[in-house]
């Protein structure tokens, strides 16, 4: 199940697996040379390559094992983005290496944190959100009809050109909170940046909920997932990430920004923490459910006032506000001076007046402050503020981007746990 209101509301359901493993072939045209280490033969052999995806090509073909002797670790970060200016000359950083690969930001209205991927080869690119709150991956297809408009304005993908695709032959449909997509499954390799993830199970999308979709600025989702919320029968994307040993540690980390205008918007890191983008320590807490990433709080508070106790949450990148149970939706709204008004919580502008609210998880207490929480909606006559908390019929929380701006986040999937730390918050 997925809980995503607001601008971002997606998922899916169903499936079977093949493996069908196919070297790389084609590498960017960048000069940033890498040095690997091998054994050939019983000898140890240093040879220079031009960057390290002509490296990994190398390594593929020949069956070779090379070493960066400059690797403490292997760590991808892939930068998230908020939909906004494409930067000047995006620039591709050795896997190896550990550094990262810099993507064009985007910027809407801090409500879609996305990164860019590559399906199939030679590769398609594609805008998806990284997603924690779903298992599953899904791209519009190109055999969506005319008709479907929200397909039609999103980068699709074409089987036909790829020689590494597998179909599958299972269909799908799957039904969110405002809606509903519908397609096919189908099988092809997955890159980010210069790391290729051979075998991934993808929705091919035929039928998009329109008004959902028509203006997202992403085109598809990554399911960071557990496979127990999964398709059935298929091994989700980042259980077949780590099964190939493309980092060291099954874990990624997020660190996402909430800034206005054509700023960065984050990213996320797979394999490693970075320890520039918190402030004091990790707090680790176990996962309560497999599945979801899910964990329980021990308490939430409004200012003095307790409104909720042992509670089971779920950190979701997927969703953009707080979502919680309705019997504490109105409480909430009440301690921070909301006014409901068709559904939505229409606070002051002037945030003076509102309530800091405490999620205490662990042995730790993180701080939303007003002006972490209170969305201002412009219109060309006035300014309306609504409070970033919207109620489910469910009994648990969901913690989407209002609260990942504010706190760094792992996701620990060797451990089964998560941990949290305050995230450091950059200037304009």
């Amino acid at each position: 199940m997925k809980f995503c209101l607001a601008l971002i509301s997606l998922l899916l359901c169903f499936a079977q697996i093949f493996a069908a493993y196919e070297c790389p072939s084609i590498c960017p045209a960048l000069y940033k040379p890498v040095c690997g280490q091998a054994t050939i033969k019983g000898r140890p052999v240093r040879c220079e390559f031009s960057n390290s995806c002509v490296m990994g090509v190398n390594a593929c073909t020949k069956g070779i094992m090379y070493v960066s002797p400059l690797a403490k670790s292997l760590m991808l970060r892939v930068p998230l983005e908020v939909k906004a200016k494409p930067l000047a000359s995006p620039q591709l950083h050795s896997f190896l290496a550990t550094e990262t690969l810099k993507l064009p930001l985007d910027n809407r209205d801090n409500m879609e944190y996305y990164g860019r991927i590559s399906m199939g080869t030679p590769p398609q690119l594609f805008r998806v959100i990284f997603d924690t709150g779903s298992a599953n991956t899904w791209l519009p297809s190109s055999n969506c009809p005319e008709s479907n408009v929200a397909c039609q304005l999103h980068s699709r993908y074409k089987a036909h050109k790829s020689r590494s695709h597998v179909p599958v032959g299972h269909n799908y449909s799957m039904a969110y909170g405002s809606g509903y997509v519908s397609g096919y499954l189908s099988q092809d390799t997955l890159r980010m940046a210069d790391v290729a993830v051979p075998g991934v199970t993808f929705g091919e999308t035929l039928s998009h909920y329109q008004p959902a979709f028509i203006r997202t600025t992403f085109d598809g989702i990554v399911g960071l997932g557990f496979g127990e919320i999964g398709w059935r029968n298929t091994t989700p994307f980042l259980e077949l990430f780590c099964q190939q040993h493309l980092v060291e540690h099954c874990l990624f980390s997020v660190y996402l920004r909430r800034m206005p205008g054509e700023l960065y918007g984050g990213e996320i890191t797979f394999g490693g923490i970075d320890e520039s983008r918190y402030l004091g320590d990790l707090h680790y807490v176990p996962l309560s459910k497999v599945g979801y990433w899910q964990f329980e709080m021990s308490s939430v508070s409004v200012g003095n006032r307790q409104v909720a106790e042992r509670i089971e949450a779920i950190l979701d990148t997927g969703t953009s506000f707080i979502l919680l149970p309705i019997d504490l939706f109105e409480e909430l709204q009440s301690a921070i001076g909301a006014v409901i008004v068709n559904g939505s919580s229409v606070v002051s502008c002037q945030m003076e007046s509102l309530q800091d609210v405490y999620f205490h998880v662990g042995e730790k207490n993180f701080t939303l402050s007003p002006a972490d929480y209170v969305v201002k909606l412009e219109t060309p006559s006035n300014t309306i503020c609504i409070a970033g908390f919207m109620p489910i019929a469910e009994s648990f929380w969901v913690l989407g981007d209002i609260f990942l701006t504010r706190i760094y986040s792992v996701f620990d999937a060797d451990a089964k746990r998560v941990g949290f730390a305050d995230a450091v918050i950059e200037e304009n």
